[in-house]
């Protein structure tokens, strides 16, 4: 995944500036080595970006291409964001071999595959007969885990899917699948299997669906170049999400769910942010919402957050932290 989001980056940049060379470096991470770790023993979504920010800090690199919800919330000295292009679909989707209509159509006791506590949560919460089995590797070796481990289906992100078969996006990014969709006809590997969408069901992490390309801060001229990649909407949607987060003290791996929705209401020309915020217990018998409007400027994730910790939730993602 993480060589096709390079590949996306770099076809973007070459299409703005056709004069531009330039030359991908793959880097095997912490992330990419260890399989059979849970990701929350190995130091959560972070292993996958850590060596990369050495090398760029190292100059031997001058920009990495990221699924932002990989990305922590607090960047190494000397790091920057330097752009967020437009964002795919930010939703959770459901693989399996059945075409169920509606996620409660799941049999009782369904063995789902999902290695996010923020997934397992919402999931045990809805539905607390579900046994979650958990599951790592690349797309491709998670779907096939729907045979060797006699799942009923996996949970995968619908912006993994359709970077790795872009045939599978209908209509382009950011179009979430409302209905049950056979992908056969989008890829023969895909054959037998079906997609639910999980809008509705599942909030997402916060900037998932997002890449994000990390540089130098000093970097002038890899700056000036990704500006021209950035997209302002996407910008102020997931650095909503990333807000609330950082501000809870959390990461993607904890059982938070963050999802903003930029807009420009009609009695006003300043864009909005629509935000709904979750924190969970992992097993699901806990579970808080808060829903806010505003603007990025007026840190309306910040808001939500701090309503959480005035509530006392902290406790429910980190058991470190007294009530």
């Amino acid at each position: 995944m993480a060589l096709r989001q390079t590949e996306l980056i770099c076809d973007a940049l070459c299409e703005r500036f056709p004069d531009i060379v330039i030359t991908p470096k793959p880097i095997v991470t912490q992330g990419d080595r260890d399989l059979n770790s849970s990701l929350q023993t190995i130091g959560g979504k972070g292993v996958f970006v850590k060596e990369i920010e050495r090398e760029l800090l190292d100059g031997t690199i001058d920009f990495a291409a990221h699924s932002l919800k990989d990305v922590q919330p607090v960047l190494p000295d000397g790091l920057v964001l330097g752009c967020f292009p437009k964002r795919d679909s930010p939703f959770d989707c459901l693989i399996s071999p059945r075409p169920y209509e509606r996620f409660d159509d799941l049999p009782t006791g369904a063995r789902i595959g999902t290695n996010s506590l923020r997934r397992q949560a919402q999931l045990l919460h809805r539905r607390p007969d579900l046994v979650i089995v958990p599951i790592r590797g690349n797309i491709d070796s998670r779907l096939r885990k729907i045979e060797t481990e006699h799942l009923d289906g996996v949970i995968l992100a619908e912006a993994g899917l359709n970077r790795l078969y872009p045939s599978c996006a209908e209509g382009g990014a950011g179009v979430e699948v409302s209905e049950t969709e056979y992908l056969g006809v989008c890829h023969p590997e895909l054959d037998g299997l079906y997609r639910l969408s999980l809008r509705g069901v599942l909030l997402p992490a916060a900037g998932q669906g997002a890449m994000v390309v990390e540089c130098r801060a000093d970097d002038r001229e890899t700056l000036d170049l990704l500006a021209a990649i950035d997209d302002p909407v996407t910008r102020d949607e997931v650095l909503t999400e990333r807000e609330f987060m950082t501000t809870l003290g959390g990461s993607c791996t904890f059982p938070i769910g963050a999802y903003a929705m930029a807009m420009v209401p009609p009695e006003t020309d300043e864009r909005c942010v629509a935000f709904e915020g979750l924190v969970a217990s992992p097993d699901g018998t806990h579970m808080f919402t808060e829903r806010n409007v505003g603007t990025v400027a007026g840190h309306v994730g910040r808001a939500v957050a701090e309503e959480f910790i005035e509530q006392g939730v902290l406790p429910l993602i980190d058991p470190g932290v007294r009530a």
